[in-house]
């Protein structure tokens, strides 16, 4: 009799036993799926923050294929930019040669940059075109027609990707000279 006693004392303590590893288990389960999914949660959201920083930019800014053009009488290359009414506080200008490049960028606060002017009044002062409007740069002191020209928009601190190109650009029109004028 003793020793059906103890053989259901130890059943209790075995059944104990499995039901305590049970819960540690699931328990432990729980709190992996947990860390998982705030970890995913957190990239996801990061991720969707950077990404939305760039995706209404799409048709906001462009060149203006009409005005873009490289002028082999004063060596210099017209780089036109449209606007429309959206926030922006930066733009990567990438002019690219055959053998060389230029970069630069626009920003809203005027600034001089080497060797480029405002279109038509000389300024060595330039700035991004407004909302809503259009400007026209003079890059002088290049050789050749560029290969490409591109424009990357930066908003914060997030660099977008290029959302307007124009390769082989034509020879400009004989009547929009890019002349270094500089009036400042």
């Amino acid at each position: 009799m003793e020793r059906r006693l103890l053989s259901s004392k130890m059943a209790k303590k075995k059944g104990l036993s499995q039901v305590v590893s049970t819960v540690v288990l699931i328990a432990l389960t729980v709190a992996l799926v947990a860390g998982t999914l705030i970890i995913v949660r957190n990239y996801v959201t990061k991720g969707l923050g950077d990404a939305s920083a760039c995706n209404d930019i799409l048709e906001e800014i462009s060149l203006n294929e009409e005005y873009t053009c490289f002028d082999p009488t004063t060596n210099s290359t017209l780089i036109s930019i449209s606007r429309n009414e959206f926030a922006l506080d930066s733009l990567l200008v990438s002019v690219s040669y055959e053998e060389s490049g230029t970069t630069f960028y626009l920003k809203n606060e005027a600034e001089t940059i080497e060797n480029l002017i405002v279109y038509g009044t000389g300024s060595s002062s330039v700035s991004l075109p407004l909302n809503e409007s259009g400007k026209t740069y003079c890059l002088s002191h290049v050789y050749s027609a560029p290969s490409i020209i591109q424009i990357a928009p930066k908003r914060g601190s997030k660099q977008c990707n290029v959302v307007d190109s124009i390769q082989d650009v034509p020879i400009c029109d004989p009547s929009l000279k890019c002349t270094p004028i500089l009036v400042d």
